[in-house]
C-alpha cells in the first residue's frame, strides 16, 4: 500500500477513535429509558435501514454474493462481543472492563501470525503493549473497585470476540468490500437483538427522545460509518496495526467526559495519554520504514 493508502487507514483510524469515543455517552443516555437489547434492536435496525437507503440511491453497492461466508464474522461481532460486554458491565467495574477491553490488540499480535500468517514485527508487539500500558494508566487513575469474578470473565470473553472478529474480517476482505461485511453485520445485530428483545419481554416502542437521539448516533455513524471504516482498515493493513486505533477511543472518551461532563483529568491519565499517542506514531513510523525496506 502506497504512501496515499498509508494517510487513508491512519484517517479512517483516527475518525473511527472519534466516533467510538463519543459513542459512551450515547449508549448511556440512550438505555436510561429503555432495555438494552431493545435499544440494540433499534441501534442495529436504523443502520440496516441506512445502508439499505444508500444502497438504494447507489451511493454504496451491495452485490449479490455467498453472504453465509461470513458466519464466522457475524457470529464474534456484533452477536458475541455485545452479548458478553453488555453482561460482563452489570458484574463487572467500569475501569476494570476498559483496562481488560484494552488487551484487544495484545490478543490480535499474538493470534495473527497463527490464523492469517502475517509476519509479526517486534514493534508491533511492543507497541501493543506499550497501547495498553497508557490505557490502564488513564482507566486506573481514579483507582479501582472490587468487581466479580464473572463480570471480568465475560469481559474477557468479549476481547477474543473482537479479536476473533478483526481477523476473520481480514480473511474475509479478499471476497467481500468493507461495506458488504458492514451490511452483513448490521444485518444480523437487528434480526438478533429483535429476537432477545421480544424473547425477553424488552421490546417496546421508543418514544423517548434522548433514546431516539442516541439510537440514531449509534445506528448510523458508531455501527455503519464507524464500522464500515474498520472494515475498511482489515481490508488494507493487519489486525495488529488497526487495532492499536481502538486504544485512541479511550483518550477520546476521557477529552469527552471532562470537555462535556466537566470531569477531572489526573496527570497520570495525561501520561497514559501521551503513551497511547506515542505509540501509533511509532508504529506507523516504523511500519512505513520496514514496508519501504522489503519493496526496496
Amino acid at each position: 500500500m502506497g504512501k496515499n493508502g498509508n494517510w487513508r487507514v491512519y484517517l479512517a483510524g483516527v475518525t473511527v477513535s472519534l466516533i467510538f469515543g463519543l459513542s459512551f455517552l450515547f449508549t448511556k443516555a440512550g438505555i436510561e429509558y429503555v432495555g438494552i437489547y431493545t435499544f440494540l434492536s433499534y441501534r442495529f435496525g436504523i443502520a440496516t435501514a441506512a445502508i439499505l437507503l444508500l444502497s438504494f440511491l447507489k451511493v454504496v453497492r451491495i452485490s449479490r454474493k455467498p453472504y453465509w461466508k461470513l458466519w464466522k464474522v457475524v457470529i464474534f461481532q456484533p452477536i458475541m462481543y455485545f452479548i458478553f460486554e453488555t453482561n460482563g458491565l452489570r458484574y463487572a467495574t467500569s475501569s476494570e472492563a476498559g483496562m481488560i477491553i484494552a488487551m484487544i490488540p495484545i490478543v490480535i499480535a499474538f493470534l495473527s501470525p497463527f490464523m492469517l500468517k502475517e509476519k509479526l514485527h517486534w514493534f508491533q508487539v511492543l507497541f501493543a503493549f506499550t497501547s495498553f500500558l497508557g490505557v490502564s494508566l488513564i482507566v486506573g487513575g481514579g483507582g479501582f473497585e472490587k468487581g466479580a469474578l464473572l463480570g471480568k470473565l465475560l469481559v474477557l470473553c468479549a476481547v477474543f470476540s473482537a479479536a476473533f472478529y478483526n481477523i476473520f474480517s481480514r480473511k474475509l476482505s479478499i471476497l467481500f468490500e468493507p461495506m458488504e461485511i458492514t451490511f452483513a453485520m448490521m444485518l444480523t445485530g437487528f434480526l438478533f437483538f429483535t429476537f432477545m428483545s421480544i424473547m425477553t419481554g424488552q421490546f417496546a416502542v421508543v418514544t423517548n427522545l434522548s433514546s431516539i437521539i442516541s439510537a440514531l448516533y449509534l445506528g448510523i455513524l458508531s455501527s455503519t460509518v464507524a464500522f464500515f471504516l474498520v472494515n475498511y482498515m482489515l481490508s488494507k493493513v493487519s489486525p495488529t496495526v488497526s487495532s492499536l486505533f481502538s486504544n485512541l477511543t479511550t483518550i477520546v472518551s476521557v477529552l469527552a467526559g471532562s470537555i462535556i461532563r466537566h470531569e477531572k483529568i489526573l496527570f497520570i491519565q495525561i501520561i497514559g495519554m501521551v503513551m497511547i499517542l506515542a505509540s501509533l506514531v511509532a508504529n506507523s513510523y516504523l511500519s512505513s520504514k520496514a514496508k519501504n525496506k522489503t519493496s526496496a
